[in-house]
């Protein structure tokens, strides 16, 4: 089997006991376990709360790029396919915007995937629909790593 299998809770490389997370899960560093990435297949881990802003789309990317969290500083935009993990994960863990509103992209949050020159990929977190709002909106934007 390849190496870092699970197999009944057990890796089937070191046969020691391995560690499940559940959506949603508070980690021992306070990053909230968001799924595992349809990009990497890795896990996905979140901040647990939104960024303390709206951003436009290059000042997201800016904002993911400088962030110390957590003890951590390798924090990014999700991409169009992880924001979906986040939104189908949304009741676990907790705290994102669901208001739907386009005004200002409210409710709205920015994915790293750019639609053209002047727009990017958004998803609506109170229904899913995807949108790519004009990059110089301010949207909401949740740092993955």
């Amino acid at each position: 089997m390849p190496d870092g299998t699970v197999y009944a809770g057990l890796s089937m490389t070191t046969g020691k006991p391995s560690f499940v997370a559940a959506a949603g899960t508070r980690m021992p560093d306070g990053t909230i376990y968001a799924g595992i990435s349809p990009d990497t297949g890795k896990r996905m881990y979140t901040t647990p709360a939104d960024a303390p802003d709206v951003y436009t789309w290059s000042n997201a990317a800016e904002y993911c790029k400088t962030l110390s969290a957590s003890g951590r500083v390798d924090w990014r935009v999700p991409s169009i396919g992880e924001l979906a993990v986040q939104f189908g994960n949304r009741a676990d863990i907790g705290g994102f915007n669901e208001t739907g509103r386009m005004d200002n992209a409210t409710g709205y949050y920015w994915s790293s995937l750019q639609a053209g020159d002047d727009q990017a990929w958004a998803q609506r977190f109170n229904d899913g629909f995807h949108e790519h709002p004009n990059k110089d909106l301010a949207s909401l934007l949740r740092c993955v790593r």
